[in-house]
Order: structure tokens, then C-alpha cells, then sequence
């Protein structure tokens, strides 16, 4: 077993900026990807999770099979525990990984794109370089608008430095979607309401 993804995307959870990520973010993304790596990324958003799965579980499998982490920063990301999550355990990963962010080698396992308010960009994190596409964020905007082809050209002035993050990832180790899985699990359990503390009953007695 190895990889699963090439990019696990994380984001504040909203339907509107889920609808701007597949409509705008993901295919053009992925095309200049593509042209980088000579082969299609994969991309994974929690969109994909199977139905009936265990949403904490799958999804920090997915977190532990993927290569690097591309956090799309919104003023409210650290509010959403599933974000600090995700971004702890990607950074916990790359300070494992050792040489990474170094002089012979400066790129990391996390990427934060701001989509908006980077002024709020912790200050403990602000040695890891960010790209700034907030003026490009609207879910309502058209394929063909002005905001979309600054997008593309955007993407595809950052792409060489994410296809570098995505080739010089550490060798992918079994442990991790185990961990990150157990992290998700316990996280989710800990904050959870008890609201129904029986099983239900589905026949009649």
C-alpha cells in the first residue's frame, strides 16, 4: 500500500465555498498540475468520503494516504476543529519528515492558499509561504470571467512549487492513516454532544 492522493484538500466546511473548490479550484488546479507532473494529480476533498463510512475514520485515512496538505485559510479555519486537525497532524508529519524546510530543500507538506483574510494568518506560522487568491474567491463567478482567468494564471505561477512539495514527499509509512484516523476519532468523540445515550430500537417490541 502507498499514496492514495496527491492532495488532501482542507477547508473551512461551507456549501458555497465546496461549490467554488469543484467548480473553479479543482480543474484548474489540476490542470497545471498535470502539466508539472506529467500525470493527473489526484485530489482528495471530503466530498468523496463513501456513504454509510465513518465520517472521522475515513477521513483521516485519507489525511494519512495523502501527500501534501493544501489549506485553503479563511478567517474562521482554526475555528472549525476538523481544520486544526487536519493542519496539526500534516505539520506534525513534516516535522517528523526531517530535512524539510531547510536551505537544500525548503518545501513543506502544508501549503496555505488564502481565500480570504490573511492578515489573521497565525503569526507562529508565517514562515511557511502562502499564495494569495482571495480576489479570485466567488462561488457565483463564471468559467469565463475575468476573476477565473486570474485564478488560472495564478495556479499556474504556483503549480512547479506544489508539484515539488507533491514529488519530494517523504516515503509514504504505514502507520500514518492509522494515526491521523485515531486523531479524527478521538477528536469527534471528545467534542461530541451525548444527545441519545440508548441504541434505538428499529422494531417492535
Amino acid at each position: 500500500m502507498s499514496y492514495k492522493h496527491d492532495i488532501f484538500i482542507s477547508y473551512r466546511r461551507n456549501p458555497e465555498t465546496l461549490t467554488w473548490i469543484k467548480d473553479h479550484f479543482i480543474p484548474l488546479l489540476t490542470l497545471r498540475l498535470e502539466f508539472e507532473l506529467r500525470r493527473k494529480p489526484t485530489l482528495f476533498i471530503d466530498e468523496q468520503l463513501e456513504s454509510g463510512a465513518s465520517f472521522p475514520l475515513s477521513l483521516g485515512a485519507a489525511l494519512g494516504e495523502s501527500r501534501v496538505l493544501i489549506a485553503l485559510w479563511t478567517g474562521n479555519y482554526f475555528s472549525s476543529r476538523w481544520c486544526t486537525v487536519e493542519f496539526c497532524q500534516m505539520l506534525d508529519r513534516e516535522a517528523l519528515a526531517k530535512r524539510r524546510r531547510t536551505a537544500k530543500d525548503p518545501y513543506g507538506l502544508v501549503i496555505p492558499v488564502f481565500i480570504h483574510d490573511g492578515q489573521s494568518f497565525p503569526t507562529k506560522l508565517q514562515h511557511i509561504k502562502p499564495f494569495e487568491i482571495q480576489s479570485c474567491f466567488n462561488p457565483r463567478m463564471a468559467r469565463n470571467s475575468l476573476r477565473a482567468e486570474e485564478l488560472d494564471s495564478k495556479l499556474a505561477e504556483q503549480a512547479p512549487a506544489i508539484a515539488s512539495s507533491i514529488e519530494r514527499a517523504p516515503a509514504w509509512r504505514k502507520h500514518w492513516p492509522l494515526r491521523a484516523a485515531k486523531a479524527f476519532y478521538t477528536d469527534y468523540h471528545r467534542h461530541r454532544k451525548s444527545i441519545q445515550t440508548r441504541v434505538p430500537r428499529f422494531t417492535r417490541s
